[in-house]
């Protein structure tokens, strides 16, 4: 993959769920997804090989990683080891950027599925 500069705002959202949407830049080694989810949304129980790294720019989410509870904002983040149980409820409105090593490619394979790995 060759470098090169983004602008977020220049991606579209892509709204592949009621109540989530996504916009998505993938490396070789690295993907990054910053998601908007609806207030009261809860993403299922999931688990999968990629390590999972997070930003929350906006909003408020209860996670859940292997059932240690915690309660993250603005400026807060998060990282889930390859294979962790996770789950998210979104207490508000909220904007967070994922980045997942490996990319989970599949997702996009999958025709945009919500939680595809979950247990």
């Amino acid at each position: 993959m060759e470098s090169r500069a983004m602008h977020w705002n220049e991606v579209e959202w892509d709204d592949f769920h009621p109540q989530v949407s996504r916009k998505i830049l993938m490396g070789d080694q690295f993907m990054m997804v910053m998601y908007r989810f609806d207030k009261g949304l809860t993403w299922p129980a999931e688990r999968h090989v990629a390590e999972q790294g997070g930003y929350i720019i906006s909003g408020k989410v209860r996670s859940t990683i292997n059932g240690a509870v915690n309660l993250l904002g603005p400026g807060d983040s998060y990282i889930i080891e390859s294979n962790a149980l996770h789950v998210s409820e979104f207490l508000e409105e909220t904007i967070l950027i994922d980045i997942f090593s490996p990319p989970r490619k599949y997702l996009l394979e999958k025709g945009k599925g919500f939680a595809p790995d979950r247990v």
